[in-house]
């Protein structure tokens, strides 16, 4: 009886100890975890906190994260506090692009467009000077500075006839000069701070893929996977970037880690009107003079919220100057006109008067948000673009 008892205290005492060590082990791996998991704020944190604050605009910062895609900058990416913010950059670039042009625009009143054109090559003017400060002050290597060079490249190598665009790099699929200066090589930027955290964004064509930051190496295990399917800086270019598909399938191996994937190009709604239209071409005024123009009509999912439609058009001037295409600046004008419809049910919504932009530009564009979420039937909805007087318009839809 003593011998059983005895037994029976040893068992008891050795199913107490296992259990409080599984106990213990339980609270050990929770309390580890909770602590990884704060580790991983606070190193994210202090990887963002080296960043070169902004003084053009200021609240955006620039940081260098390793996206797989080589530039010889100190940054790499951009970081905004909201997405709204990221929308007020575009809108305050704009208009500082406008003022910087205008100004110079007095210097020249009185000359003809060539003579403007040959004055503005000889004391080095550029268009998109305010952009180029703003890259410069960020230390950061920027999309459009990418593509501006390569399509610089390109255009010297045009002759007569007709240009394949679809080998432009000017055509790439982020279409706004001011929205690349924002972007990095890889189309991507960051909204957030660390009180609540960083988000990644990168851009398509069919919308967006965005996902917490939580760890910079998952982060940049991420971003080597969809930069690896294309990107700018591969040869020839892909100016239509990567599809729905092959992003899904790139970020399949990530997907307990937050990866989202958004389509903002809205569904074929079929018949006769249409919600979201992207279309470019070119066309010859005379042996020494031709456009290059875009239109996109568009819902505004990003970054806005649904309700509003984005229209943009784009005229790109040029002229031959010693048996060589090249951009000129010129008096042009890019603008649209023409009759609405409700997006669903197709029904005449409004008529949108003649509204555009004229300037001496190498490249004018026209964005504008007409209110309401609407479309277009066929034969009733146009861009225009005109050079030295000359006009083109063709239709949306």
């Amino acid at each position: 009886m003593k011998k059983t008892l005895i037994m029976s205290l040893i068992a008891s005492s050795l199913i107490y100890s296992c259990s409080s060590e599984r106990e213990f082990d339980s609270e050990t791996n929770s309390n580890s975890n909770a602590k990884t998991s704060a580790k991983g704020r606070e190193s994210v944190c202090d990887f963002f906190e080296n960043s070169t604050a902004s003084t053009v605009i200021p609240g955006i910062k620039a940081v260098n994260l390793d996206n797989s895609l080589t530039t010889s900058c100190q940054n790499n990416i951009l970081i905004f506090p909201t997405l709204q913010d990221y929308e007020t950059a575009i809108v305050k670039l704009d208009q500082q692009i406008e003022d910087y042009n205008d100004a110079f625009d007095q210097q020249t009143a009185g000359m003809t467009d060539e003579e403007a054109d040959d004055y503005a090559e000889s004391v080095g003017f550029d268009e998109n000077q305010p952009l180029i400060d703003f890259e410069k002050d960020m230390h950061f290597c920027s999309l459009r500075q990418h593509l501006a060079e390569l399509d610089n490249a390109w255009v010297d190598q045009q002759v007569d006839g007709a240009w394949d665009l679809n080998t432009a790099p000017d055509e790439y699929y982020i279409d706004d000069e001011t929205e690349r200066a924002l972007l990095s090589l890889g189309a991507e930027f960051i909204v957030g701070d660390c009180k609540n955290g960083y988000t990644l964004y990168k851009r398509y064509d069919w919308g967006y893929a965005s996902f917490p930051i939580n760890d910079i190496g998952t982060a940049t295990d991420i971003l080597t996977a969809l930069n690896s399917i294309t990107n700018p800086t591969q040869q020839p270019i892909n100016i239509g970037g990567a599809t729905q598909g092959q992003v899904s399938q790139a970020v399949e191996p990530y997907k307990d880690s937050g990866v989202t994937i958004v389509a903002t190009v809205s569904t074929p709604q079929g018949g006769y009107c249409h919600s979201e239209i992207k279309d470019k071409g070119e066309h010859l005024f005379s042996s020494e003079r031709k456009i290059r123009w875009k239109h996109k009509f568009k819902d505004t999912h990003f970054p806005n919220a649904t309700g509003n439609t984005l229209m943009k058009t784009y005229t790109r001037s040029y002229r031959k100057k010693k048996g060589k295409w090249k951009t000129f600046r010129a008096t042009i004008f890019t603008g649209y006109y023409g009759k609405t419809a409700t997006a669903y049910q197709c029904n005449d919504y409004g008529n949108e008067q003649l509204t555009g932009k004229e300037k001496r530009r190498k490249k004018v564009k026209k964005r504008e948000y007409i209110i309401g979420d609407v479309a277009v039937k066929q034969n009733v909805f146009f861009s225009v673009h005109k050079q030295e007087g000359n006009s083109y318009q063709n239709e949306v839809y």
